[in-house]
């Protein structure tokens, strides 16, 4: 009997270990699976992109997004089922924040108006800077390797060299002109643009003077009008950020003033008003487009 007992209890014991296994290895397969369908819903296909920019360049990219923004103006037809999480300027920290994103961008122009925001719903945003021409290749190549959408990246910056070197090269020897180009706000606020800028680097590309102080980092500066009137502009482009209705209005009755209509650039009805989305705050992938437009505006 005493023999019986102890098979038994030896029995017992082998019964409650390989349950105990059964239980261990239980709980690690929930963790695990648990652990490969976050990862799994954190692939290359777990974007957001927060702009119309990064949008079409993502689109450009053959890249998935899981997230893009709600926009006035067109956007890639490819993305039409893709969750919109609110307009460029006021994107919805709560949509983002839900679909739990591997990596969520915006660009560099919006960070000091969005970056408390994000940071506040401990959302991990990342900054792509599209102030220029030359900042727009850097960018889509740094979007492009991280992605593997390496050829897709090289086809178009390609093209756009091909094209910024052709209008390099047939300006080369024309006559620099000056340019004053303005940034202008519903409300009848505008700023001056910078070489620094996007449709500031556009003109440069042209072999044209953008004017600005010296030594000159930021993209948009305050207007001084004492030194534009020093300055002689030949040429004024205009660009809308918003309702570019309003804003040409507000521009027209801001151009009225004795003291823009003394510069070349009035006298000689050289002034321009650009639009949305062709032309724009940030370089985007109508760049070849914009940089044509321009080349025709101050070289024609």
């Amino acid at each position: 009997m005493q023999a019986e007992d102890i098979l038994q209890r030896r029995n017992s014991s082998k019964k409650i270990i390989f349950v105990f296994f059964l239980w261990l290895i239980s709980i690690i397969a929930i963790f695990f699976l648990h652990d490969l369908s976050v990862n799994q819903a954190k692939q290359s296909g777990s974007v957001v992109m927060t702009t119309d920019a990064l949008t079409w360049m993502a689109d450009e990219l053959h890249m998935d997004l899981k997230g893009m923004p709600s926009s006035e103006y067109p956007l890639p037809k490819n993305y039409k089922d893709v969750e919109r999480v609110g307009t460029p300027n006021a994107p919805s920290m709560e949509k983002i924040k839900k679909l739990n994103a591997d990596s969520v961008y915006s660009v560099t122009t919006l960070k000091d108006m969005q970056g408390d925001s994000y940071k506040a719903n401990d959302i991990n945003v990342k900054y792509v800077n599209l102030q220029t021409v030359a900042d727009l290749k850097k960018s889509m190549n740094m979007l492009a390797k991280k992605y593997h959408k390496e050829t897709y990246a090289q086809a178009f910056i390609d093209k756009l060299d091909k094209r910024q070197t052709s209008i390099e090269q047939e300006n080369k020897n024309r006559p620099r002109q000056r340019v004053l180009v303005l940034f202008g706000m519903p409300g009848g606020s505008y700023l001056q643009a910078t070489s620094n800028s996007y449709i500031g680097s556009l003109v440069e590309i042209t072999n044209n003077k953008v004017i600005e102080p010296k030594n000159s980092h930021g993209e948009y500066i305050s207007v001084n009008m004492e030194e534009i009137q020093k300055s002689k502009p030949e040429i004024v482009i205009c660009l809308a950020h918003a309702m570019p209705e309003t804003v040409e209005k507000s521009f027209k009755q801001e151009f009225s003033n004795k003291m823009w209509q003394s510069l070349p650039a009035f006298q000689n009805k050289k002034v321009y008003y650009l639009r949305e989305p062709t032309y724009s705050s940030t370089a985007n992938m109508n760049v070849i487009k914009a940089m044509n437009g321009i080349d025709k505006i101050v070289n024609k």
